[in-house]
């Protein structure tokens, strides 16, 4: 992280050519050797020396520094942020701390000409400060960007007393006295790393450098080490034991790939870039030897161990940032003591094996832990979560097919702390040992505009909606949640739907696989048939929403019949929306919502009345229309009714009283009188249902694409959700729609937003109004 208060060079004229030449075709050629593949290890850190020789021999000609030194004003060059670090990329700023010892001669800035202004010359970014030792404290004291870029600080060339000086003092006067405060400064970092650039282990365009899971993670794990246990690299973490030693050669190499990739990514794009878009994507995985296998892309496989690469960084960064942070008075947690007794033990708010020997004794604990974990809003500890992935050999055939352990699991999914114990279970690897075909596609990446996560993550995300779905505005989704009876059915399809995901037909597919986990624990035959169903089917609405004409009574009849029951549609229609949620923003839409939920309420209301397709439902069309006649016989002319019956959809006929009809007949009369006057006109019409606390609002028009999205969308204006609706369109092309709808806001003066309602749509129709 550089220092903020770094100034930036400004352009002059250049200067010290010899070296400055030396420097430009040392660096030309190091670039030349990356780009063509002689250099994949070190880049940074001989980059780094590069630049280090540049300073040291450019301070050996320059006049101001020589009389500096011979006047007793001693100074050093010193190396801060990533150049300090030797982690120098491609385009990275080279940032440079002008250190003396006590005051500041005047003639310090002749110096920055001599030595910054040839850089600027080749076009290279440099930062610098010229700054006491007593400055550096005092910053160090009050800007914790300027202190974690001082952590980072190395003596280049000068007088290495001063930077000595500068090194002590920042430990004893500043780092011994406020790590807690550090520490608390790069959790709330962290924090707003989170909102800027997001999770970058789970995203498809990652920010290498300040996502989460970047490069600035594993700076984090650094500066606390030296914070804490004045550790000074990785292998001395894991020799004091805050790091394993796999581990620390873990993130060794994961931070190597990233920093390649990163590399590769300033090189491409000719500048300073750390933003993996997807415009470069498929040239750096061709650079980095990536190749076709089988039908996977050679740029899904480099995305796919570069979200595990990150994946790795973000687990040990999170597990040290927060394993080492200041505890907070515990809460009041009631536990119940057998809970915990064997092998497992309370620390703070974080739950905790005993030991290894107890994991050894008995490895069923490893599913025991997140089932308390579950049960009272526990975390796991540091080390609890590094025993659960150092112990994972542990989980064999006979762990897996246990139906007691896997009781344990759903317990664990069916609580309301699932997302949370599910991502300590992802991240700690046990997710993808415990259900291998989960960890087989757990990093698969669709190399595409609309995934924004691997597969792994986009699951858990489907069922994190799932379990957060009331807090959804929809009224219509959580009431169809609350109505599902086997809830289990559905979370447990969320997380397996995608399963399949190793090539075409991945419904059909992951729906094999999820029959196969489901047998291997012994899981009720019908539940797991349920499952299968759903998982085989999880793309049907949306698919035939978007593909096919839902003004067709035969694809809805053919709908009914293939989904069966109103629990598989109710299921269906979620299992479709946390798919599409969790798949990336703007993927369920307005459009794309209104055209499932027409699908849906039309569906719904065939599975409802369960008679379409009886023998019984001709008989009963044949008593309403005799009914219906009688009520219109002084109204309608013979051959009026007939083709105003005939006109009505079999469904519609099923579904509607005789007096409904009748009245639907005249707002369709009257429609028609309009019609001849009026260009797109419509009839509206609402009443209030006391008893049912509800509204139902009748709407006529003549039919066209988007016409049930449009009407939702005003309702929507009007801040008016829909229950549910009953969707019909009559063969001379009228639809008729009726909505139950919630109570108006304004629940004294109705009248007033059903005026706004048919006044938005008399606008819409005639292009007014734009939603």
């Amino acid at each position: 992280m550089a220092d903020p208060t770094l100034t930036r060079a400004l352009p002059l004229p250049g200067k010290k050519t010899t070296i400055q030449n030396c420097l430009r075709d040392a660096r030309d050629a190091l670039f030349t050797d990356f780009s063509n593949g002689s250099v994949k290890e070190a880049f940074q850190e001989r980059y780094s020396e590069i630049i280090d020789d540049y300073f040291s021999s450019s301070l050996k000609e320059s006049k101001t520094g020589q009389y500096l030194f011979k006047n007793r004003h001693p100074f050093a060059l010193v190396a801060v942020g990533g150049y300090g670090r030797r982690d120098l990329c491609m385009y990275s700023d080279i940032d440079i701390l002008v250190l003396f010892g006590k005051n500041i001669p005047p003639n310090a800035k002749s110096l920055v000409e001599e030595l910054f202004y040839p850089l600027w010359d080749l076009g290279l970014e440099v930062g610098y400060g010229i700054r006491s030792v007593e400055d550096c404290i005092s910053l160090g004291h009050t800007d914790y960007k300027v202190l974690t870029s001082l952590m980072d600080a190395r003596f280049v060339c000068g007088d290495l007393p001063v930077y000595l000086d500068m090194t002590a003092l920042l430990k004893q006067r500043v780092m011994d006295r406020e790590s807690e405060k550090l520490i608390r400064w790069l959790q709330e970092r962290n924090a707003m790393r989170m909102i800027n650039f997001g999770d970058a282990s789970h995203l498809l365009e990652p920010n290498l450098k300040e996502g989460i899971g970047g490069i600035r993670d594993y700076n984090h794990i650094l500066w606390m080490a030296k914070a804490l246990f004045n550790a000074w690299s990785l292998k001395e973490l894991a020799q004091l034991g805050k790091l394993s030693y796999q581990e620390s050669e873990e993130l060794t190499r994961v931070v190597g790939f990233i920093s390649n990739a990163r590399n590769h990514l300033h090189q491409v794009s000719n500048r300073k870039n750390d933003r993996m878009g997807f415009t470069f994507q498929e040239e750096i995985a061709k650079r980095l030897g990536y190749k076709k296998y089988g039908k996977t892309p050679a740029v899904e496989q480099f995305l796919e161990d570069l979200h595990s690469s990150m994946e790795s960084i973000k687990i040990l960064h999170r597990s040290f940032l927060y394993g080492h942070a200041v505890k907070r008075a515990p809460r009041k947690i009631q536990v119940v003591l057998d809970d915990i007794r064997q092998g497992l033990h309370l620390h703070h708010d974080e739950i905790a094996f005993n030991s290894a020997r107890v994991i050894l004794d008995d490895p069923s604990i490893l599913m025991r832990i997140f089932e308390i974990s579950a049960k009272y809003n526990l975390t796991l500890t540091m080390d609890a979560r590094r025993f659960t992935h150092e112990f994972l050999t542990l989980i064999d055939d006979r762990f897996r097919g246990s139906e007691k352990i896997f009781n344990s699991f759903l317990y664990i999914l069916n609580g309301p702390h699932a997302v949370e114990v599910l991502d300590q279970m992802f991240d700690t690897g046990f997710l993808d040992t415990y259900i291998p075909e989960f960890g087989r596609v757990r990093g698969r990446v669709q190399f595409d505009a609309y995934h924004i996560y691997p597969v792994g993550r986009h699951m858990l995300e489907a069922v994190s909606y799932l379990k957060n779905i009331s807090q959804e505005k929809n009224i219509l989704l959580a009431n169809t949640f609350n109505e599902i009876k086997n809830k289990e059915a559905l979370l447990l399809a969320a997380l397996f739907h995608d399963i399949g995901k190793t090539g075409k037909g991945h419904s059909k597919r992951g729906a094999k696989i999820a029959r196969g986990i489901l047998d291997r624990v012994g899981y009720p035959a019908e539940a797991t048939k349920e499952i299968v169903f759903l998982i085989e089917n999880h793309l049907f609405l949306a698919k035939t929403a978007s593909r096919r004409d839902l003004n067709d009574e035969k694809i809805i009849i053919q709908s009914a019949r293939i989904i069966g029951t109103i629990e598989r549609l109710n299921s269906l229609l979620l299992l479709t929306w946390a798919d599409s949620k969790a798949t990336g923003p703007g993927v369920w839409n307005d459009w794309t919502a209104n055209l499932v939920q027409e699908l849906y309420f039309k569906v719904f209301h065939i599975l409802e009345r369960g008679e379409l397709a009886t023998p019984d439902a001709s008989h009963k069309i044949d008593r309403l229309k005799r009914q219906v006649r009688r009520l219109t016989a002084d109204t309608l002319s013979l051959k009026e009714f007939e083709f105003y019956f005939e006109a009505m959809p079999q469904r519609y006929k099923l579904n509607t009283p005789a007096a409904e009809i009748v009245h639907h007949i005249e707002i369709v009369k009257g429609l028609k009188l309009r019609q001849e006057k009026e260009e797109n006109p419509f009839m509206f019409e609402f009443r209030e249902n006391s008893l049912g606390g509800y509204w139902e609002v009748c709407f006529v028009a003549k039919d066209r694409p988007g016409l049930f999205s449009d009407i939702a969308g005003i309702m929507a204006l009007n801040s008016i959700n829909i229950l549910s609706a009953n969707i019909y369109t009559w063969q001379d092309g009228t639809a008729v729609d009726i909505f139950y709808i919630t109570k108006p806001l304004d629940e004294i003066n109705p009248e007033e937003t059903w005026c706004r309602i048919n006044r938005d749509f008399g606008m819409k129709v005639t292009g007014r109004l734009s939603l």
